[in-house]
C-alpha cells in the first residue's frame, strides 16, 4: 500500500511539473532600434557644427516606439522600443549626418538644438508610414540664425515596425538635407 501510494505521488509530482511547464511561455524577444541616416557627402556645411540639447513633446518621451491607429488614439508597442531616450536617438543621428559633411571644416560653428514633435508610425488602410516633426533651432557665435519646423511622412515598405523606423529615417535624412541647405544659405549670407 505505501508503495502505491510513492508510486502516485511521483506520478502526480511528475504530472505538476510537465503542466507548470507547458504553462510556462517563454518571453517574447525584445526589439531594439536606432535612426539610421546618410548624407552622402551630398550636402556639406561650410562650418563645424555642435549638436547641443534636443528634447521631445511628452507622447513621444518613451522608449517605447509609439503608433496611431486614429487621430485620437496613440498606442505604444511592449516588444519594439528605440535603443535610448527617443531623443537621444535622434539627436545622434542628427550628429552623425551633419559630421559626415563637415570634416576638416574650421570657423565659427554651427550651434544646433532641437525638440522633437512628433515620431511615430501611422497605421491606415493604404499602409504603415512614419510621421517626424521636429523644430530645429540655430545659433553661431551667439546669434539665432535659424529657426524652423520640419515634418515629414515617408511609407514603410512592409507593415513591420522595423520598416517603419527605416521610412522615419528616410524622414530625417530628408529633413536634414533640407537642414544643410539653408544653413549653407545662411552661411553664404553672413559676412
Amino acid at each position: 500500500m505505501m508503495r502505491t501510494v510513492r508510486t502516485l505521488a511521483v506520478i502526480c509530482t511528475a504530472g505538476l511539473i510537465a503542466a507548470a511547464c507547458a504553462s510556462v511561455r517563454s518571453s517574447p524577444e525584445i526589439h531594439y532600434y536606432v535612426l539610421a541616416v546618410t548624407n552622402g557627402n551630398a550636402h556639406s556645411l561650410p562650418a563645424p557644427v555642435r549638436v547641443d540639447d534636443f528634447s521631445i513633446d511628452g507622447p513621444y518621451a518613451t522608449r517605447q516606439l509609439a503608433y496611431r491607429t486614429s487621430p485620437y488614439r496613440l498606442a505604444y508597442y511592449n516588444y519594439h522600443r528605440w535603443a535610448g531616450s527617443p531623443e537621444g536617438v535622434v539627436a545622434a543621428a542628427v550628429r552623425e549626418f551633419l559630421e559626415q559633411g563637415t570634416t576638416e571644416v574650421e570657423g565659427v560653428p554651427f550651434d544646433i538644438s532641437a525638440r522633437v514633435r512628433r515620431l511615430e508610425e501611422v497605421d491606415d488602410d493604404d499602409g504603415w508610414s512614419g510621421a517626424l516633426a521636429i523644430e530645429f533651432t540655430v545659433h553661431r557665435a551667439g546669434t539665432l540664425v535659424l529657426e524652423r519646423a520640419y515634418s515629414e511622412t515617408e511609407p514603410a515598405a512592409e507593415r513591420n515596425p522595423e520598416q517603419v523606423v527605416a521610412a522615419l529615417s528616410r524622414a530625417l535624412n530628408t529633413i536634414l538635407h533640407t537642414l544643410v541647405g539653408e544653413l549653407a544659405d545662411v552661411h553664404a549670407s553672413t559676412p
